[in-house]
């Protein structure tokens, strides 16, 4: 009975003292990486894809994967502490997917990237073979925390390499927005009404109607392209969905290169009596209501409620010219992966350089009484911009969409 003793309590010592070391070497592992994800977001998906088939090559004690939704409360404060660690630039704040690995961050996700954490981690998980899993602490930040990144390029014959890696959506919406509001469709109902206008000779009529139609025409289109986006929001990332938007693009541009190659400076804005279509229609009917109600002798009150009825009417006629832009910026948008409240604060950029031109051509008139009309040639000149621009945005969307984003 004593032996059983004293053998137990042996036993109990050894268990104590070794299991212990057991457990910490098992539990051990040598890369973490923590994802942060939306389940609206489609490069959250193409991430959380790609880091599934990596762990598959790694033992599960070599490589941990902690995906955490930022729908949920604890998962946002975790974030906010990783961002302090990580040392996060603001601007990347809110941006989803975003991975924490070792000593480094990623924010976005591409076939790029892809490609840069595989390498990444499988340089950290060799460096722990060869210490045997002895003081590795790859899962630690360091000093100074490092943002993976990748260069974005893409090839023009001729031309050569093209880098994007510069192209925030901040860009995206000035360059976007000014080229889709200079335009002959965008112009030509202000400048009628602005010509009718000045005729009065009244400045103060001047201010008020066509100040009045510039802020209708800007509510409008911000209207029309936020739906756009909320369209996307809605819908996620489908790669069908983006393969038709692509192919819709692409149409829309080779429509435009057709009518500067034809002469056509804006097909809505035609007015002979015998081809007229639908929108032309429409659009004198609209023209000669807003030429009455400048010229009736009603009470400004009533004059203004006119003319935003028909701004409104006006501008829905527009659209048909202003397609193809919005389309494309609005989808290419939603792939950044921003907060609600970034997307819309990029509206507005977009929408205030689409004005810009109008606001201009509005400012002009008011100062001088007279009504300045941009060129044929200069219209033509800027329709085959456009038509470029939107055939390359067509392009990258179909066979390269990750150029087109933060990643």
């Amino acid at each position: 009975m004593k032996k059983i003793f004293i053998f137990s309590i042996i036993s109990f010592l050894f268990l104590s003292v070794f299991i212990p070391i057991f457990n910490v070497s098992a539990q051990e592992e040598n890369v973490q990486i923590d994802i942060f994800y939306s389940t609206s977001c489609p490069h959250c998906k193409e991430a959380k894809y790609f880091l599934n088939k990596l762990d598959q090559e790694y033992l599960d004690s070599e490589l941990i994967i902690t995906e955490h939704n930022i729908a949920e409360k604890d998962n946002i404060e975790l974030l906010k502490k990783l961002y302090s660690e990580y040392n996060v630039s603001q601007e990347n704040y809110g941006s989803v997917p975003i991975m924490f690995i070792a000593d480094k961050y990623i924010v976005g996700y591409s076939d790029k990237i892809g490609e840069l954490i595989k390498n990444y981690v499988q340089e950290l998980i060799q460096e722990c073979r060869e210490k045997e899993q002895e003081n590795c602490e790859q899962n630690q930040t360091s000093n100074n925390p490092e943002k993976i990144e990748s260069e974005r390029e893409f090839k023009i014959p001729i031309i050569g390499n093209i880098d994007v890696s510069g192209f925030s959506p901040l860009i995206l919406s000035i360059v976007v927005g000014a080229l889709d509001g200079f335009n002959a469709c965008a112009m030509v109902a202000l400048g009628f009404l602005l010509a009718v206008l000045v005729a009065t000779g009244v400045r103060k009529r001047v201010i008020l109607i066509g100040g009045v139609f510039i802020l209708v025409s800007g509510v409008v289109y911000f209207l029309f392209i936020s739906a756009w986006l909320n369209l996307f929001m809605f819908i996620g990332y489908q790669q069908y969905v983006q393969i038709i938007i692509a192919l819709v693009i692409i149409f829309f541009s080779l429509f435009l290169l057709k009518d500067y190659f034809t002469g056509v400076v804006c097909k809505v804005c035609n007015v002979e009596e015998n081809k007229q279509s639908f929108f032309n229609k429409i659009q004198r009917k609209l023209f000669v209501k807003m030429s009455q109600l400048t010229k009736a002798e009603m009470s400004l009150g009533l004059t203004l409620i006119g003319v935003v009825i028909v701004a409104i009417g006006v501008n829905l006629v527009e659209l048909a010219c202003s397609f193809g832009f919005p389309l494309a910026y609005t989808k290419i948008l939603t792939s950044y992966n921003l907060p609600t409240a970034q997307y819309y604060g990029y509206l507005l950029v977009y929408v205030l350089f689409y004005m810009i031109d109008d606001f201009l051509i509005f400012l002009i008139a008011v100062i001088t009484l007279k009504v300045t009309k941009a060129s044929d040639k200069y219209l033509k000149i800027i329709k085959l911009i456009s038509g470029i621009v939107l055939l390359i945005m067509g392009l990258l969307m179909l066979f390269k969409p990750e150029l087109l984003t933060l990643a």
